[in-house]
């Protein structure tokens, strides 16, 4: 994640890695980051007046498409953690976030991933444009114009 001034800060979402998210070695289980970037990324969509829930009230959905995640560091249990959520792009019919996973004590860099949604018709599943008020929405949290 790059920082520009030209971009809006991050969304920043704390969370505390409670046992059950922990594997035998101590650390939190690697499937458990995208559940992180998921929680990061709906309080973000929640905050800009997108939630999912609306969303999905409206027919929309928008299903993860594509995923990607690198681990740099353990995170173990009980420590607190921060994801820093941004929108990187926003297609015709899909929006890609980036995330970053940090300790919160140290700063330290955790994980690092994105996400592509796509947009859908809930009804048929069918690939639909993102709705021009979510577009607006997505692209001023990237900030961008367009």
């Amino acid at each position: 994640m790059v920082d520009d001034a030209s971009q809006p800060p991050p969304h920043r979402h704390h969370l505390l890695v409670r046992y059950g998210e922990t594997d035998q070695m101590g650390r939190v289980h690697h499937a458990n980051y995208l559940l992180y970037f998921e929680e990061a990324r709906t309080g973000m969509m929640r905050e800009l007046g997108a939630s999912y829930a609306g969303l999905e009230r409206r027919g929309v959905g928008l299903p993860v498409r594509k995923a990607d995640l690198r681990y740099r560091q353990a995170a173990l249990y009980e420590e607190e953690l921060v994801v820093e959520t941004r929108i990187t792009r926003v297609g015709p019919a899909s929006v890609t976030f980036e995330y970053r996973c940090l300790r919160e004590a140290d700063g330290g860099l955790v994980a690092t991933g994105s996400t592509e949604l796509a947009c859908i018709d809930l009804a048929d599943g069918r690939l639909i444009h993102l709705p021009a008020d979510m577009a607006r929405v997505f692209r001023g949290a990237q900030g961008s114009a367009e």
